[in-house]
């Protein structure tokens, strides 16, 4: 995983200002974090894949409210 898509996933979890909860939520430290959005360090496969599983459980929370919002 590329630090650019490691750092668009985790920004369109947790805004702009994604480092600590990304952290918090990937159980790893804000360090981490930082390193993986910088290059510094590749991302490791547990954490691809725990943020692979948090961008779906968000798609399948959006694809519920969609209709609810959108006339």
């Amino acid at each position: 995983m590329s630090q650019h898509l490691f750092s668009r996933a985790a920004e369109s979890l947790w805004g702009p200002q994604y480092q600590s909860e990304a952290a918090r939520q990937l159980g790893i430290s804000r360090q981490s974090v930082l390193r993986y959005a910088a290059g510094r360090r590749a991302v490791p496969a547990q954490v691809i894949e725990r943020l692979a599983a948090l961008l779906v459980e968000r798609e399948s929370e959006l694809a519920k409210l969609i209709p609810k919002v959108v006339p």
